[in-house]
């Protein structure tokens, strides 16, 4: 099994190396509603199928084993790492790069290949255990269940999530309210509020350089304060961001706004929620000791 196992994840690994290098990112956009949610639903049900109709299955014991554990996490850690290292750009400023590192997806790596795959395969092994764990008897499952299937649907939200995601910006202005703006491709977009500039306000260090800047924002008539890194909620799923002004006149007469839509954060949120409630009931309950005395 150990050697199967190897030799799957080892042709995985390289299938995506290839695939990245020749076709470029996952194209998530293609995933768009409603085809995501249809493979999804194709996904979990098929996990569940092969558990229950096929446990004994060779398949099925494979993406059960402990060597599937440190495949998928190990992978994971690995793409978590090369997001740490390498600057992750929009799509379009990745585009720009060149060399070794940009065929391979490095500076927008959650949308490569390699990286997608890695998180498909540590879903399917995370979806398997706790569907094992769920099938069998005893309270103390509900812990275990609790905290896997909480992260499995961070991830997984996470995941379908990039298909969904939207990120727009629009120039917002003083002498006039404007409710137009573009994607990353440059599309335009109509917004269902308008946006105006109040007010502006710019800190400098001694060489002239800004050391913060801050904007008032009439959003649809409601006032809207923003910073740098301190975005606006306006609500579970949207997010309005500072992202630059008009640095030419005294008084900036326009600023960007970066808007960034997530339809599927709040099933990050009910992930987390029970990721929460399985550490409480683990920390309450005490240790499994029926399975402290197995061990």
């Amino acid at each position: 099994m150990n050697l199967k196992t190897n030799l799957l994840f080892i042709l995985l690994l390289l299938l995506s190396v290839a695939v990245q290098c020749v076709f470029g990112n996952f194209p998530f956009a293609f995933f768009a509603f409603p085809l995501d949610v249809l493979l999804a639903l194709l996904w979990i049900g098929g996990m569940g199928y092969a558990y229950k109709e096929k446990r004994s299955s060779r398949f099925v014991r494979l993406w059960l084993s402990p060597q599937c554990t440190y495949w998928t996490l190990g992978w994971f850690l690995a793409g978590c790492l090369v997001i740490g290292l390498f600057p992750q750009l929009s799509a379009q400023e990745a585009a720009e790069k060149s060399g070794l590192f940009s065929r391979l997806g490095c500076y927008n790596f959650m949308s490569s290949w390699i990286f997608v795959t890695g998180l498909f395969g540590l879903l399917t092994h995370l979806g398997m255990i706790t569907l094992k764990k769920g099938f069998l008897s005893g309270r103390h499952r509900w812990r275990f269940v609790l905290n896997h299937a909480g992260l499995w649907l961070a991830l997984f939200a996470g995941f379908i999530g990039s298909a969904e995601e939207q990120t727009l910006r629009i120039p917002v202005f003083r002498d006039s309210p404007n409710n137009e703006a573009f994607t990353e491709q440059g599309t335009k977009v109509f917004l269902p509020k308008s946006l105006q500039l109040t007010d502006f306000t710019v800190e400098h260090y001694p060489n002239g350089s800004p050391r913060h800047f801050s904007a008032e924002v009439s959003v649809g008539g409601q006032p809207v304060h923003l910073e740098v890194n301190h975005p606006y909620a306006a609500n579970w799923a949207e997010d309005y961001y500072l992202t630059s002004y008009d640095v030419q006149s005294p008084q900036p007469q326009y600023c960007v706004v970066q808007i960034v839509r997530e339809p599927l954060k709040y099933l990050m949120w009910v992930g987390i929620v029970m990721m929460l409630c399985g550490s409480c009931l683990l920390f309450l309950a005490g240790p499994d000791r029926q399975s402290m005395a197995s061990c």
